[in-house]
């Protein structure tokens, strides 16, 4: 029993000391705010005790030099004549008012062994956190409406970007909202999608419906909007044409495959009989009964009806300012239908169990061209998703 009793104290110890050098360890390499959110993780579980002690001192020393380090980072940053250093002095005395916090919930501390308390320097930051917030948000706010200003959809979707920070920080601030709405309007990419069929088969107008129905699988994104027919007086930036160029389908084919199968079976019992044609028992007066096997055949007709439909094509993309295309992607679809059932002649019990689950099958109508275009298509409308998905369109 106190052999266990030690184990358990040295285990302790060990993951105490192990606790306790990861923290300083934090501390010595600078990350100051790993080494007090571990503090306070094993202080809040300690508290009064005094194995909570050693974790009260590696908080007081992370949270000093923490604090010292984000002074001397905002100093440096206020002789700074560029007005990017607000957003720099703005997030770190908001590092600095949520570090606070988190050690106010604790305080006071005091060293258990000592009966010392442990002090720490806490600053109210309110008023430095409004003034860094109303620089930063006045440099971003002209820095956007510079961009929004600009001819070029990358630089208008970047002040989209400020206006929405500044809206994040300041809610309400100016005319951000209505500013935010007009960089949404002027970077918007719009791009007519039309299919071309260059096959010798008829696409049905249901599948080019739902290719085109971008809403339904997501193709349209927050800043590029996708119409399969124009709108007067918008000005398209992108063509986009889907064109079919070969869809093969095979004929209906049934191919039929028999099978003898032959097995041996039990089929019930027989009893012992002695010389004398007398039942023989065992030592419990039982019959002894002698498996009756017999041997089975059947003839099975595995059929299997198949027919199968692929489809190629390519997407292109033309910028409509320019008239050039700018890209293209090869597209391949296949479909396969593959229906399988079987009858027999015989006894069904010969039959191995890989052929038993067809038997109950009947056959089925082959699917026509049209439905096995259809189906062919489907990965057709993921492939083109994705390619509009990854396409780089400004």
């Amino acid at each position: 029993m106190k052999k266990f009793f030690f184990i358990g104290i040295f285990s302790f110890l060990v993951l105490s000391c192990g606790n306790t050098k990861q923290i300083q360890e934090f501390v010595n390499t600078g990350n100051y705010d790993s080494a007090i959110d571990l503090s306070i993780e094993k202080i809040s579980k300690k508290k009064g005790k005094k194995s909570a002690d050693p974790y009260i001192l590696l908080l007081k020393e992370a949270y000093d030099k923490a604090m010292q380090r984000d002074k001397e980072v905002i100093a440096r940053a206020q002789k700074d004549v560029n007005p990017e250093k607000w957003q720099t002095i703005y997030d770190t005395y908001l590092q600095m008012d949520s570090r606070q916090n988190k050690v106010k919930a604790l305080v006071p501390l005091r060293l258990t062994k000592t009966g010392e308390n442990i002090s720490f320097a806490f600053e109210n930051l309110d008023t430095k956190i409004i003034d860094a917030k109303n620089h930063l948000v006045a440099h971003l706010y002209k820095k956007a409406k510079i961009l929004l200003n600009s001819g070029n959809k990358k630089d208008i979707r970047r002040a989209y970007d400020l206006l929405d920070e500044i809206d994040r920080i300041d809610s309400g601030y100016k005319d951000v909202s209505k500013l935010m709405d007009m960089a949404h309007q002027r970077g918007m990419t719009y791009a007519v999608v039309e299919i071309e069929n260059k096959t010798d088969r008829i696409i049905p107008q249901k599948l080019q419906d739902e290719i085109l129905n971008f809403g339904s699988y997501g193709a349209s994104n927050f800043w590029v909007d996708y119409h399969h027919k124009k709108v007067n007086g918008l000005n398209y930036d992108y063509l986009i044409q889907l064109q079919f160029t070969q869809i093969n389908i095979s004929p209906d084919q049934e191919r039929e495959k028999e099978i003898l199968e032959e097995r041996e079976i039990q089929d019930g019992y027989t009893y012992q009989k002695d010389s004398k044609g007398n039942i023989v028992k065992d030592s419990l007066g039982k019959p002894i009964k002698i498996p009756k096997i017999i041997k089975v055949k059947s003839r099975v007709f595995f059929h299997q009806q198949y027919k199968e439909a692929t489809m190629l094509g390519e997407v292109k993309i033309v910028d409509l300012k320019t008239g050039q295309q700018v890209d293209n992607f090869p597209l391949n679809s296949k479909y396969v239908f593959d229906y399988k059932y079987a009858n027999y002649q015989g006894d069904r019990r010969a039959i191995r169990k890989e052929y038993q689950d067809f038997l109950d099958k009947k056959p089925v109508p082959f699917p026509s061209n049209a439905q096995m275009i259809y189906d062919a298509a489907k990965d057709i409308k993921m492939q083109l998703k994705n390619i509009l998905s990854k396409a780089n369109f400004l």
